[in-house]
């Protein structure tokens, strides 16, 4: 009496036809009958592909962004601007050697150095080793801040 394999047949990934529950491809497709990988080669082959197309992109980010920055930003001049906002005159500053744009945040401060209103914007294209000023608005202000900081990156 010959034991049967109690587990259930698979189908062959290439044409669909029923196949032993240790086998991937069936006989019509392999007909060279070459061996094929194992599922740990494939999950492993997947694993090293993904980690490197990551260390790839981290490489080319790297690059592509060395030489920008960093810049430094001021607040020039600000004043109010009817009915509730403030119309801010900013300078930056590229330290760096390539062109680039800043991320800025604009904080506007009260007298007693409460924090009024925070204003993200981005700088126009700034060149290596060079300065651009350009005006930004900041909503919600009735009257001028006390004073208005600008941190770039």
């Amino acid at each position: 009496m010959t034991d049967v394999d109690p587990r259930p047949l698979r189908n062959c990934y290439k044409c669909g036809r029923q196949i032993g529950p240790d086998q991937t491809i069936c006989d019509v497709c392999n007909r060279a009958g070459m061996a094929t990988p194992s599922a740990t080669q494939y999950h492993g082959t997947i694993v090293v592909a993904i980690v490197a197309g990551v260390m790839l992109m981290a490489i080319a980010a790297s690059l592509s962004l060395r030489g920008i920055g960093p810049f430094r930003g001021e607040a020039l001049h600000w004043e109010s601007a009817p009915p509730d906002a403030v119309v801010v005159e900013l300078r930056v500053t590229n330290q760096g050697t390539r062109a680039g744009r800043a991320k800025c945040q604009l904080t506007a401060r009260d007298g007693s150095d409460l924090v009024l209103r925070i204003r993200s914007t981005v700088s126009p294209q700034v060149e290596g080793g060079a300065t651009v000023t350009f005006t930004e608005r900041i909503a919600g202000l009735p009257l001028a801040p006390a004073t208005v900081a600008v941190s770039c990156t």
